[in-house]
């Protein structure tokens, strides 16, 4: 009976299935960075520098798109106080109750803490009758 058991052992258990083979496409591997304690001193100060320059071209490209903006407002900002002038030149202006709105404006904009002065002098810069720019 011994010999029996084994037999059906054996012909109980089935071929394993083929797999097919995984195709062999590995990811690229990354450049491996040297740890810090790795690198010796002067390959330190080489990578810092190398660091410090890409932070400075984006910090370069970052500034100019800044500067590009500001110019825009101060073109749009140009553009309204010119058109305003010519408003104001043909249907008048109360400059007192403009003053006050102002004042207001400020007061709860910042907690009564802001100066209005600048803000009171452009409007009236705005309001002058005389030419801005005179060629």
């Amino acid at each position: 009976m011994a010999t029996n058991k084994s037999a059906k052992k054996a012909a109980v258990k089935a071929p394993a299935k083929a797999t097919p083979p995984k195709p062999a496409t590995k990811a690229p591997r990354k450049k491996a960075t040297p740890l810090v304690s790795d690198l010796s001193g002067e390959q330190l100060v080489v990578e810092n520098l190398s660091t410090l320059s890409c932070l400075v071209g984006t910090l370069s490209e970052t500034l100019d798109i800044l500067v590009q903006k500001v110019e825009n407002m101060a073109y749009h900002l140009i553009a309204t106080e010119e058109v305003l002038a010519e408003v104001v030149t043909s249907t008048g202006l109360d400059l007192a109750r403009v003053n006050a709105r102002i004042r207001a404006k400020i007061a709860s904009g910042t907690d009564s803490q802001g100066d209005p002065t600048k803000s009171i002098d452009i409007a009236a810069n705005i309001a002058s009758p005389l030419a801005k720019f005179k060629k």
